[in-house]
């Protein structure tokens, strides 16, 4: 599979746009209030050369600076100042606002998503069933082969694997496969690192997917999407879903519907889950 280095769908990415933004933010405020230092003061301009005033017309010159100075200069200062502050204000207010706005998902481990089968918890006493996932017999018109394994002799995806008939031939039309956290720690290990779509983007970027489309992961939660190999002559159709604890992959054989895979997809996943 392939790493990104840098996953937009994470929680720490999220985190670096809302710390980017705020930044962002308190430099313009910032500069906005540096550029309007000498408008805001605006104070009024006295000329050294005036003759001062007699002692009359000092006093009511005193009383119309109390109102705002002599010329109203130093009113219209005081409100440029708060017209800069409200610009300033406004500025970070909008800065923080789009910095909250920005949500990541959790690691897959921690995404408090799963099979009902491990969120399940008992009643004081009672013992919980281990959760068993093995490959159902029949799904819809596809019923499992027994005998030699197709993949033989060849290098295997993690977990278990299970083949369809589907047309009665005996040759597979269908690959149903399963990781899951009780039997590899290495998955537990990156979903721990990992956010769900991370995870998706990584098994069809390394097959090579085209098309790939979300769907509704059903009850079970997760996140579920399908894609066809572009490589494969009969646009064979793949369907992949995750969650905290699981990791699945259904491969048709030939070419078919992105919806109609992911309908048959949630079927398989269902139909495997057991509590033992």
């Amino acid at each position: 599979m392939i790493t990104l280095a840098v996953d937009p769908s994470s929680e720490a990415f999220a985190q670096g746009q809302a710390i980017g933004t705020l930044l962002v933010a308190v430099m313009a405020a910032a500069l906005v209030w540096r550029l309007t230092r000498s408008w805001r003061r605006g104070a009024p301009h006295v000329s050294a050369a005036a003759a001062p005033l007699p002692l009359a017309e000092a006093a009511v010159a005193d009383a119309r600076t109390v109102d705002g100075g002599a010329d109203g200069s130093w009113a219209r200062a005081r409100r440029r100042q708060w017209i800069a502050l409200g610009a300033v204000a406004a500025i970070v207010a909008v800065g923080v606002t789009k910095a909250l706005s920005y949500e990541g998902q959790p690691p897959a481990a921690r995404s408090g998503t799963g099979s009902r089968a491990v969120q399940v918890t008992a009643e004081p006493g009672e013992t919980v069933p281990a959760r068993a996932i093995e490959g159902p017999a029949q799904v819809g018109g596809y019923r499992i082969l027994a005998g030699a394994d197709p993949l033989k002799g060849r290098k295997k995806p993690p977990g278990r694997q299970w083949f369809y008939d589907r047309d009665g031939d005996g040759a597979p039309d269908l690959m149903f496969g399963v990781d899951a956290v009780e039997w590899d720690p290495s998955l537990g290990a990156q979903k721990q690192g990992r956010t769900l779509d991370q995870e998706l983007r990584d098994f069809f970027a390394g097959a090579k997917a085209q098309d790939v489309t979300p769907f509704d992961a059903g009850p079970w939660g997760g996140k579920l999407s399908c894609g066809f190999l572009g490589a494969s002559a009969q646009r064979q159709t793949v369907c992949a879903w995750t969650d905290a604890q699981t990791f699945g992959s259904v491969l048709f054989a030939g070419d078919g519907d992105l919806a109609e895979a992911a309908r048959t997809t949630l079927a398989f996943r269902t139909a495997a889950e057991k509590r033992g």
